[in-house]
């Protein structure tokens, strides 16, 4: 996936670039709200040396992009899914009245928990390269706000 992004910092080999929002941004809100007034600012590796101003096309791979959904949505999902059922389980074990609370405390225990294990590894999800994105061409010397 290729986007637009202006360079607003550098550090070594690495530069922050603030994206350009598209008009499909408004429909898709997976980067945050999908609204235009909210930036979204990641750090890319800078292959192309480019400097702070200039508009750049930035890109990561699909795959990444798809890796990362999964670990946000559907690993928490399955730990709620998963977390009801042991509730229910339990609720039937312990004899406990209210069932369907007590599976439903039990599903938000474990999603809590699964989130907790996601927050926990951010540092090797930080450093493995996929999901890192490159600059990887320069479009414009520099930007110019309307």
């Amino acid at each position: 996936m290729k986007e637009r992004a202006i360079v607003v910092s550098k550090r070594g080999n690495q530069a922050e670039v603030e994206v350009i929002r598209t008009s499909a941004c408004s429909k898709c809100r997976a980067c945050s709200s999908g609204s235009n007034k909210q930036t979204l600012k990641v750090w890319a590796e800078n292959e192309t040396n480019a400097e702070v101003g200039q508009i750049v096309e930035i890109e990561m791979e699909s795959r990444a992009l798809l890796s990362a959904t999964f670990i946000l949505y559907v690993i928490p999902l399955a730990g709620f899914i998963l977390g009801v059922i042991l509730g229910l389980k339990l609720a039937d074990i312990l004899n406990i009245m209210w069932k369907e609370l007590f599976s439903f405390l039990i599903g938000l225990l474990f999603i809590i928990l699964v989130f907790a294990g996601i927050y926990a590894n951010n540092r090797f999800f930080e450093k493995s390269r996929m999901f890192t994105a490159r600059i990887v061409n320069v479009l414009d010397d520099q930007y110019q706000k309307y």
